[in-house]
C-alpha cells in the first residue's frame, strides 16, 4: 500500500511539474508586437511571453511559425484549436463571441491612414473621410475588429484582403484610396518605405486603442486567471513598460 501511495504522489508531483503548452496564433501585420525573424518570433510579445514563463514555469507558449489571416484565427481560437493571441484590439462583438481578454492592455497605440504618394487627399476625421463617398474607399485587414464601427459610421470599406502587403498592393494600384493600420506597424521593420515609395502616411492618428492578450472562450478560466496574475506581476514591476521600450516603442 505504501509502495502504491508513493506511486500515486509521483505521479501527481510529475504531472504537476509539467507545463502546460498554450497555441498562441500570429495574425499577419501584427509587428511590432511579432515579427519573424532568421532567429525566430521577435517583438514586444514575444519578450511578454517569455518573462510570464520566467514567473510561472507551469506556463509555456507554443507560438505557430507561420501567421494567419485574423477572421481564421478568430475561428481557431473559437474551437479550440488555438489558445491565445497578442495585440488584439478588444469589442464588444469579439467579447460577445466569447474572446476572452486581460484585464489590462500592455501598449495603447492609434491607427494612421495610408495614401498614395500623389494623392493630395487631406482628411483629418471620419467625418471627411466619409464625405469623399465612393472616392473615400477604405482599405481594412480581412477581420479587423473595427469593421462593424467603421461601417456603421458610413465609412466604406474593403475588407477582403487578409494581409497588410497586399492590402499596400491594392492602395498602390489604385483599386482604394486609402489603408487603415496601426501606426507601429509602419514603424516597425516590417513596413519599409523603400519598399512602397509610392506610399505616404497622413498625419491625423485615428482610433487610439489598447493592445491586449486574449484567449478562445475554449480556454478555461483557471489557466486566464494564471496568466493574469503572472501578467499583473509584470506590470506593477515595470517590467511590461521595460520591455516596451526595449523594442523601441514609448
Amino acid at each position: 500500500m505504501k509502495r502504491v501511495l508513493l506511486s500515486l504522489v509521483g505521479l501527481i508531483f510529475s504531472m504537476s511539474s509539467h507545463a502546460l503548452d498554450l497555441r498562441v496564433a500570429v495574425w499577419d501585420g501584427a509587428a511590432p508586437f511579432m515579427t519573424k525573424t532568421e532567429q525566430g518570433w521577435r517583438g514586444i510579445c514575444v519578450d511578454i511571453y517569455k518573462a510570464i514563463e520566467t514567473l510561472d514555469p507551469q506556463l509555456r507558449f507554443v507560438i505557430d511559425e507561420e501567421t494567419m489571416p485574423l477572421r481564421r484565427i478568430e475561428y481557431e481560437l473559437h474551437a479550440g484549436r488555438r489558445d491565445l493571441i497578442c495585440g488584439a484590439r478588444k469589442t464588444p462583438a469579439r467579447e460577445a463571441a466569447g474572446m476572452q481578454f486581460l484585464k489590462s492592455g500592455f501598449y495603447t497605440s492609434g491607427y494612421r491612414l495610408a495614401v498614395r504618394s500623389d494623392d493630395d487627399v487631406q482628411v483629418s476625421s471620419w467625418d471627411d473621410v466619409k464625405k469623399l463617398g465612393n472616392q473615400g474607399v477604405v482599405l481594412i485587414m480581412q477581420g479587423h475588429g473595427e469593421i462593424e464601427r467603421l461601417q456603421q459610421l458610413g465609412i466604406q470599406l474593403d475588407s477582403g484582403t487578409p494581409s497588410a502587403e497586399q492590402n499596400l498592393i491594392k492602395l498602390e494600384a489604385g483599386r482604394a484610396r486609402f489603408f487603415y493600420h496601426r501606426d507601429i506597424f509602419f514603424k516597425s521593420s516590417s513596413f519599409n518605405p523603400k519598399d512602397h515609395p509610392k506610399i505616404r502616411l497622413l498625419p491625423t492618428v485615428f482610433d487610439p486603442s489598447p493592445a491586449y492578450i486574449a484567449a478562445g472562450k475554449m480556454l478555461s478560466k483557471d489557466v486566464l486567471a494564471q496568466i493574469e496574475t503572472a501578467f499583473n506581476r509584470l506590470m506593477r514591476s515595470g517590467e511590461i513598460a521595460r520591455i516596451v521600450k526595449q523594442n523601441g516603442m514609448e
